[in-house]
């Protein structure tokens, strides 16, 4: 029996899996919405309540951003191509 549940467990994880950073960046952003929202009616005890969860998902999707570049494994964007013309001189001075 509790071989189900642990399978269940891992089975429920792998399925689910992580939320890439976007979607932890938009769980940010409605934090941030109800903590203005909270602010705003005087709730200033829900509204620090949901800036710092806000602040928390920042910047776990900061970190989850920066492992996912970390781990990108293509090639990095060419370079821009050469200028087609030559920029003019600078003015002499006088």
């Amino acid at each position: 029996m509790s071989k189900r549940f642990l399978f269940a467990g891992v089975f429920a994880l792998l399925v689910g899996g992580c939320a890439t950073s976007a979607e932890t960046e938009r769980r940010a952003q409605v934090h941030d919405q109800r903590a203005r929202q909270a602010a705003a009616y005087e709730d200033y005890d829900r509204a620090a309540d949901e800036k710092r969860e806000a602040l928390k998902l920042h910047a776990k999707a900061a970190q989850e951003r920066s492992d996912e570049y970390s781990t990108d494994t293509s090639a990095p964007p060419p370079a821009p191509p050469p200028a087609d013309y030559v920029p003019p001189p600078p003015p002499a001075a006088p």
